[in-house]
């Protein structure tokens, strides 16, 4: 199957945009650790729910590509909820 480059390339300048806004929003919600993790989540919610639409529209979604997008999503709401909540004394 031939890969269309442009279309690849504005699927991941989209993701790129969603996960850049989503810490920019995170980051003016600083003071507010709740809104944090609401922001964190939807952010995640966003990155996950692009990524299972884009390969449903390419017509090559599968059980193990939802499966990586939920263990990715799991795993960034792990790591920033660990320093949010004061991991390694940051």
């Amino acid at each position: 199957m031939k890969r269309n480059i442009r279309q690849d390339l504005e699927y991941y300048i989209s993701l790129s945009l969603i996960l850049g806004l989503g810490l920019i929003f995170v980051i003016l919600a600083s003071p507010n650790r709740t809104l944090q993790f609401i922001l964190i989540i939807l952010t995640t919610l966003f990155y996950m729910l692009f990524g299972v639409v884009h390969h449903v529209i390419n017509h090559d979604i599968s059980p193990t590509i939802m499966l990586e997008y939920l263990i990715i999503g799991a795993l960034g709401i792990s790591i920033l909820f660990f320093f949010l909540k004061g991991g390694l004394f940051l």
